[in-house]
């Protein structure tokens, strides 16, 4: 399944998403084994369907200036500090990482080897709970601040109807509002589940799998609905 740049893919996400503030991203530094820095969030990659794959990591002065690729499920996000940790990563991992340009296709030989260079960090992930399609945190579901994206359930959670872009902080990354679209745009004929074809990265949970454990739930529910606007956008 081809991936894009989350600009490519949503061209105009800037403004319907956040607000022209999704540029937050690359406020996120990455931190290795040993509270390391290996560099800095620049970009997401997704599939077709809006799935989040991979993060875009330029390593800037820390290791060459190079930049990488990290399979998405393998961070860990501290949102309060706006840091990425990947346990068990190295910095001469991150050295002998493919090296990713934003013009270059990112095709299964290519993800192959990029999968080769976290292998050991994915496999200690095996114990994970992954978060399914239908993943609902109580948490999210009981907090008042709903327009806060850490705290923010899913699309068609009523309590989401709360959040709307006229909260004080819209459009940070990590307080983003809803993109405004009815709940039931989830259940129309072409789902973001039917459109979905399992993949690779569907296989790969270790990999690409998003956990409680690992912070993931605020990127399930950005997840969510980059799926329900591309839902919307195939039936128009």
């Amino acid at each position: 399944m081809p991936l894009h740049r989350l600009k490519d893919y949503y061209p105009n996400y800037r403004e319907t998403l956040t607000d022209g503030q999704m540029d937050k991203i690359s406020s996120y530094a990455v931190y290795a084994q040993g509270g390391d820095k290996v560099g800095s969030a620049k970009d997401l990659l997704v599939d077709d369907s809006g799935h989040f794959r991979y993060l875009v990591i330029d390593t800037g002065p820390w290791i060459f200036g190079k930049t990488v690729l990290l399979p998405v499920g393998l961070a860990r996000f501290d949102y309060e500090n706006t840091r990425i940790y990947v346990d068990g990563l190295t910095k001469s991992q991150v050295e002998h990482s493919p090296e990713y340009s934003d013009d270059m296709v990112v095709d299964e030989h290519y993800e192959k080897r990029v999968r080769g260079i976290y292998q050991t960090n994915a496999q200690g992930r095996s114990s994970r709970q992954f978060l399914n399609d239908n993943y609902i945190s109580t948490e999210f579901q009981n907090d008042s601040r709903a327009g806060d994206l850490r705290r923010m359930p899913p699309i068609g959670n009523r309590a989401s109807a709360t959040a709307t872009g006229n909260d004080s902080v819209a459009g940070d990354l990590r307080r983003m509002g809803p993109i405004g679209a009815p709940a039931s745009a989830l259940t129309e004929t072409h789902t973001p589940s039917s459109e979905h074809n399992a993949s690779i990265h569907d296989q790969e949970t270790s990999f690409y799998g998003l956990s409680d454990e690992d912070n993931h739930g605020l990127l399930r529910s950005y997840e969510e609905r980059l799926a329900a606007h591309h839902s919307r956008n195939w039936v128009e």
